[in-house]
């Protein structure tokens, strides 16, 4: 078996490709795997991938979020390609492209041979996701359609994600839902017991994770810190990214409430961190989460801790609903709702808890990759 994935994304140690790739190469061994990162992927010993793809994805997408003028799209593409047709595809058995962001997505229509093997297309976050509203994420959107035609025409293609749908601009479609696999990490019983873990005050204790984006709720969560019941009854704590170390001392000084912490986390670290936690603060914003998963959501899950989400975040509810019910609670996007259903927890957190570990033994089996590279539903 020879794999080759390719991850244009893949420029730190963290993020979704990064536990990818680092839990594939795992599992199927480095002289099994080709991994091709971002040209601005820094070597690792423990993840052999190499700097290779010249475009940027988040790249592009932060252009066309702030400059005042149009974005190169076409240069982007041309240079993609011109990435793409250095490749030699037919050496290998089985292609991956985990996070497919549009301008790969139909540079490979436009450079990839017949392929005799498997390729497996991930749509970790949704085509519109990449570009805010305009005739260049329309004119990518619908691209990106049409390079799945193509691309299904000259190999045996596996489309997925972790909602069960592609959603374009113009339309959706369906496909399968694959969670990224986690076989490295075990999950001692201790940390999947149902019962709440409390702080020396007697606070449960809510987590987040991730960057501190108003998407991801973290404004809210700062007005919660200064709500003298949620002061009383809960600590927060915030798992930060290794480059948020100044926000994190700047918490750290001001608030009691509040503990930040920013150190570089490797997967069984993180699942150590979601373990400490009675309950995973997921409010994100129903804007930029509505048609979307999180990764945090199946994690806290597979850890046996329940969630806080946002009420429109249709497609977290429906997965929660699907692996796990009745371990979240949730409420409109704003502090005040927050509260009151915080307040809720109080008296629910055991059998939300409990309902969550039940859950997690549906999600470690579908976070394997026998269930990932299977050509079913999980």
């Amino acid at each position: 078996m020879s794999i080759l994935v390719l991850a244009p994304t893949l420029k730190t140690a963290s993020g979704h490709d990064h536990a990818f790739c680092t839990e594939l190469n795992r599992y199927a061994g480095a002289s099994n795997i080709t991994i091709l990162a971002s040209d601005k992927f820094q070597l690792e010993a423990d993840l052999p991938a190499i700097p290779f793809f010249s475009v940027d994805p988040y790249e592009y997408r932060w252009l066309q979020r702030e400059a005042r003028q149009p974005v190169p799209l076409r240069k982007f593409l041309s240079s993609a390609v011109q990435d793409l047709r250095k490749i030699d595809f037919s050496i290998h058995s089985k292609l991956i492209l985990h996070t497919a962001d549009p301008i790969h997505l139909v540079a490979l229509s436009r450079s990839l041979p017949r392929f005799k093997g498997d390729i497996y297309l991930g749509f970790m976050l949704p085509p519109s996701f990449w570009l805010r509203a305009s005739i260049g994420r329309l004119t990518l959107s619908a691209a990106s359609d049409l390079a799945i035609h193509l691309l299904k025409r000259r190999a045996a293609v596996t489309l997925y994600s972790e909602t069960g749908a592609i959603r374009f601009d113009h339309r959706s479609i369906g496909c399968l839902l694959k969670l990224p696999p986690v076989q490295s990490v075990k999950i001692p019983e201790a940390q999947t017991n149902s019962a709440p873990i409390f702080d020396r005050n007697g606070r449960i204790k809510i987590g987040f994770f991730g960057a501190p984006l108003d998407d991801k709720g973290f404004q809210i969560l700062l007005q919660l810190a200064n709500d003298a019941e949620i002061r009383a009854r809960f600590e927060i704590r915030l798992f930060l990214p290794p480059d948020q170390q100044e926000l994190a001392a700047k918490i750290n000084h001001r608030r009691d409430t509040i503990i930040a912490n920013s150190e570089v986390r490797d997967i069984p670290t993180y699942f150590d961190c979601l373990s400490s936690v009675d309950l995973v603060y997921t409010l994100y914003s129903p804007l930029a989460y509505k048609d979307r998963m999180s990764g945090i959501v199946q994690d806290a899950i597979l850890a046996g801790k329940p969630l806080l989400v946002t009420t429109g975040c249709t497609d977290m509810r429906r997965f929660i609903d699907r692996v796990a019910p009745g371990a979240y609670v949730h409420a409109d996007y704003s502090a005040a709702p927050a509260s009151e259903c915080l307040a809720s927890v109080l008296e629910s957190l055991g059998e939300l808890s409990e309902q969550a570990r039940i859950g997690a033994e549906t999600i470690r089996k579908m976070k394997t990759f026998e269930a990932f590279f299977s050509t079913s539903d999980a």
